[in-house]
């Protein structure tokens, strides 16, 4: 059974001319929970707030820890345990792409059961549609997430768990719907998303607490196709499954027993850091 609030009551529509639904006008976070409480709350509403300044929004900071507070108090008042997904649009607004001068925020709250089925390992193919570039966007969590749409339609199609998702430069980026990290002996390396790309909350927490406590160096920057083929490990980080190897990636099967200990040793970590 799932729970919608809509600016903070409960209620299961919004108007017409709500801007998230005709111009793609917003930013959303998804959200695990445990007895009500949201995990690494501190990380998804950094990245809200960072959405709504590049949106801009007036007084983003205080926008957001209020959306954030509102969102808190209704998912801890129904003690909600699984998935939670929190929309912010502009509001309603006129026809025509001009915001409105004042914006009047919307938030919808939705709350979702704990998925029943999480994969243990994932067999990936590789998207045909790739990351359109924007700078000025990139690492956000926006609503406009067409190309994620297409390549996991093509997933479903080609009978893939997942896809690799490339950019116009012919570089890894992500999967359709998670964080890549790539082991090579005791170097880590992560795809450089200042062009596109979604910047996850569980990936700023590998790069900033857990690769650190555990000796690992963390490379950022473009990495190829083929040098992806060559990684010990590949997985997939998100806030929904954590950390996820990924086993096959096209035709080339990726595994190996060390690749396998640091894959254990990150989920391990990711579990012990859930609060």
């Amino acid at each position: 059974m799932s729970l919608t609030w809509v600016d903070g009551v409960a209620a299961d529509t919004v108007p017409a001319d709500d801007r998230g639904l005709n111009y793609a006008d917003g930013t959303f976070e998804t959200l695990s929970c445990r007895e009500g409480r949201i995990q690494h709350e501190e990380l998804h509403r950094g990245r809200l707030i960072r959405a709504l300044t590049a949106l801009q929004i007036s007084n983003a900071p205080e926008q957001g820890s209020r959306l954030f507070a509102e969102a808190g108090l209704c998912l801890g008042t129904a003690r909600h345990t699984g998935i939670a997904r929190l929309t912010v649009t502009r509001g309603s607004g006129p026809r025509g792409y001009t915001p409105p001068e004042i914006a009047q925020l919307r938030s919808i709250l939705c709350a979702y059961p704990a998925p029943q089925l999480s994969l243990a390992e994932l067999r990936c193919g590789i998207a045909s549609i790739r990351w359109s570039m924007q700078p000025q966007l990139a690492g956000l969590k926006l609503l406009a997430r067409t190309e994620q749409v297409l390549a996991a339609g093509e997933a479903t199609a080609d009978g893939w768990d997942d896809m690799v998702m490339l950019d116009g430069n012919e570089h890894v980026i992500s999967s359709s719907r998670a964080n890549l990290f790539m082991l090579f002996g005791k170097q880590v390396a992560t795809p450089c998303l200042d062009l596109c790309g979604i910047a996850g909350t569980r990936r700023e927490l590998l790069l900033d607490k857990i690769l650190p406590s555990m000796d690992y160096p963390v490379d950022i920057r473009p990495i190829s196709l083929r040098e992806c083929l060559t990684a010990d490990a590949l997985i997939t980080t998100n806030s929904v499954s954590g950390v996820t190897p990924v086993t096959q990636l096209g035709e080339s099967m990726l595994n190996s027993p060390f690749g396998t200990e640091w894959v254990t040793a990150l989920q391990r970590a990711v579990a012990e850091h859930a609060t």
